[in-house]
């Protein structure tokens, strides 16, 4: 295990200094980093397969960093959002535990998107993390070529890449996320990976929005699926969408999940004309003020009990175990 602390008494002081010095194989406790409770203020690339990332506490460990869509290369392109990232996971096998990470470059309506966290890799599980922004906070999806590849360099890893990752594009990559707290406020977890949230809770910025926004490929059978989820706001009453599809037949689904009063009645939502609600999206067993049956989008489905229960974590993340550790990589 390594050690990072910014007080001078582990091994390293900065997140990237230790990933980066880890061999190129091992078992998992030759790839673990513990991080001591600090603010780290740095961009941090998980490019390695099987490391395992432990804060010492979510609350007191922060990796921040600052980066938005708006901002300016040296030969005055924009960043674009794809380039924003805090935290990048572009290997396999990665586990984030008990840590906060957070894009604090600002409102979406002055900055553009700014991601926190940007999750390529397959097989990525994060427990009791804190991932904050606001205007695209959590992508989960694959590099971006050649822009995103480029910016990489030797830290390249393992993640699949596209040229257009808006194109939705069939994937078998899968996240795992749980007991997290994800806070943002336009489309704030969105891409196109097959993703199971546990028991999270999804924290809407006072400006309201929409909490999704899938890409999913219209031939594959999961997307982005929330179970046993709070929902909750700092927004107005109703002004926070379930999502919308940000590729026609994105799928996103709700299960057994708690729903404030800063939800939508209307639940899901058109982005336009042509990605528009479909049977891909809905709901099973909303509770709560925001839960409105009765007024929600008439193309959202309402999932039967044995339609739900179709809908598992062992189908949806296509029979990878989240709880079983990876092998040694080779």
């Amino acid at each position: 295990m390594l050690i990072v602390s910014q007080d001078g008494q582990g091994d390293f002081t900065s997140i990237q200094a230790a990933v980066d010095s880890l061999p190129e194989t091992g078992d998992a406790a030759s790839r673990t980093i513990l991080v001591r409770a600090g603010t780290y203020r740095e961009r941090v690339a998980l490019w390695k397969d099987g490391i395992r990332l432990l804060g010492e506490d979510a609350a007191r460990t922060v990796l921040t960093w600052s980066a938005s869509a708006r901002q300016l290369h040296p030969d005055g392109t924009e960043r674009t959002t794809f380039r924003s990232w805090a935290l990048m996971v572009n290997a396999r096998d990665v586990t984030v535990e008990n840590l906060t990470v957070r894009n604090d470059a600002g409102d979406g309506r002055q900055v553009g998107q700014a991601v926190a966290v940007y999750a390529a890799g397959d097989r990525g599980v994060w427990r009791g993390c804190r991932l904050i922004a606001h205007q695209d906070t959590l992508y989960c999806g694959p590099l971006r070529t050649p822009d995103v590849v480029a910016d990489l360099g030797a830290r390249r890893g393992t993640a699949e890449a596209v040229e257009l990752v808006q194109d939705g594009h069939y994937s078998d990559a899968r996240l795992y996320f749980e007991n997290c707290e994800i806070e943002g406020d336009v489309d704030f977890i969105f891409g196109s990976h097959r993703c199971w949230f546990e028991g999270c809770t999804l924290v809407m910025g006072e400006r309201g929005g929409w909490y999704t926004a899938a890409n999913t490929h219209p031939d594959q059978p999961f997307g982005l699926v929330f179970h046993r989820c709070r929902l909750i706001g700092r927004c107005a009453p109703g002004a926070a969408s379930l999502g919308r599809p940000w590729r026609a037949g994105a799928c996103t689904y709700f299960l057994d999940c708690e729903m404030d009063g800063c939800v939508s009645p209307r639940g899901f939502s058109d982005w336009d004309e042509t990605r528009v609600v479909t049977q891909r999206l809905g709901e099973w067993r909303s509770r709560g003020p925001g839960a409105c049956p009765g007024s929600r989008h008439p193309a959202q489905r309402r999932l039967t009990d044995a339609e739900a229960a179709l809908l598992t974590r062992e189908a949806v993340l296509a029979g990878w175990d989240p709880a079983q550790k990876p092998a040694p990589t080779p």
